[in-house]
């Protein structure tokens, strides 16, 4: 048996399918292959397949970690070229490397997810970078800044939790021309998250302005990272 990591990236033809589809495309794509993909035990075996965080609706990426295990040793390489001839445009596998099985799930271990959001346009604001500049320091300056959780039961009130200490980073670049284009480290992974969707339409609220909500940026996800001896490091680091 043999365990395998990849990076993978997640361009524009692609952008819109949920994590459900994709997790299909690549199922799909690994039968095609006759790669000798390993499958759970149990009533509804499936195969072992995981994606380290799924993608938003609608967002691109350009260093996607996944995993894959197999019934029998496959080399990186032969992963790589095989699996790759099955893909779609717009998905497409940039490494691979072979994992210890006791190594933790890519699940388990992300912690962040470095985002880049890019101002499609922003006709009926004015002072766009300005106007930025000053929404997002308020923004960042505030103690709280609430997101409602769905209640896992039917009938129970909605909770809302604070996620500001999910947001690690946030700063606007590009501000001497070009499009407005804002760098978001969020935290991500098993111990709590927040979306960056959530964080823009926070900004556009804050600003006033319907030209500043989420759907008006493209965006792309550039990195995931974990913890190591307290800092954060790309998760795709060594691929």
């Amino acid at each position: 048996m043999s365990r395998i990591s990849f990076i993978f990236s997640r361009s524009s033809p692609l952008a819109y399918l949920s994590h459900l589809d994709l997790m299909r495309l690549f199922i799909r794509a690994l039968r095609r292959s006759k790669l000798p993909v390993a499958y759970s035990e149990g009533f509804n075996p499936h195969p072992r397949l995981n994606l380290a965080l799924p993608l938003p609706l609608g967002v691109t990426a350009s260093n996607e970690p996944g995993e894959v295990s197999f019934s029998e040793d496959v080399l990186p390489e032969r992963f790589l070229q095989t699996l790759g001839n099955q893909l779609p445009d717009g998905l497409q596998l940039l490494g691979a490397k072979e994992l210890d099985q006791g190594v933790p799930s890519l699940a388990a271990i992300v912690s962040a997810a470095l985002y880049r959001a890019e101002l499609k346009s922003a006709a009926g604001c004015e002072s766009t970078i300005k106007t930025l500049q000053d929404a997002l320091k308020k923004l960042l300056e505030r103690e709280e800044i609430l997101a409602p959780r769905s209640a896992k039961k039917k009938n129970k009130a909605v909770k809302y939790i604070n996620v500001r200490p999910f947001i690690i980073e946030a700063e606007l670049k590009n501000i001497t021309g070009g499009p407005a284009v804002l760098r978001l480290l969020l935290k991500a992974g098993s111990q709590g998250g927040i979306s960056p969707a959530f964080l823009l339409e926070q900004l556009a609220l804050e600003i006033n302005c319907e030209a500043y909500r989420a759907n008006r940026w493209n965006l792309h996800r550039e990195c995931l990272y974990i913890t190591n001896g307290g800092a954060l490091q790309p998760l795709s680091e060594g691929m």
